[in-house]
């Protein structure tokens, strides 16, 4: 038998660790933009003066591998590839 809930977070508040992770990621990215607009200390910048470097970085940044669930429900054929049957 289950009772009524007294106590907690109230439905739909944030989690305060969440609050905290977003707040971090916050000021990375402003940092992050302050630094972009000195051409000096740019992401350009340093792609320039070490293109080796940046470029290790910036594979890790492409997914190497992509999960996906794709449904054909109809397949699309161009009309020339298009047979009698498909035609129907």
């Amino acid at each position: 038998m289950k009772g009524k809930k007294t106590g907690g977070r109230q439905k739909g508040s944030i989690n305060e660790s969440t609050k905290q992770l977003k707040t971090v990621k916050e000021i990375v990215l402003s940092t992050f933009m302050k630094r972009e607009e000195n051409k000096e200390t740019s992401l350009e910048a340093f792609a320039n003066e070490y293109p080796k470097e940046f470029y290790a970085i910036a594979a890790k940044l492409i997914p190497s591998e992509v999960n996906a669930n794709v449904e054909v429900i109809a397949p699309i054929l161009p009309p020339f590839m298009k047979t009698n049957e498909s035609q129907s």
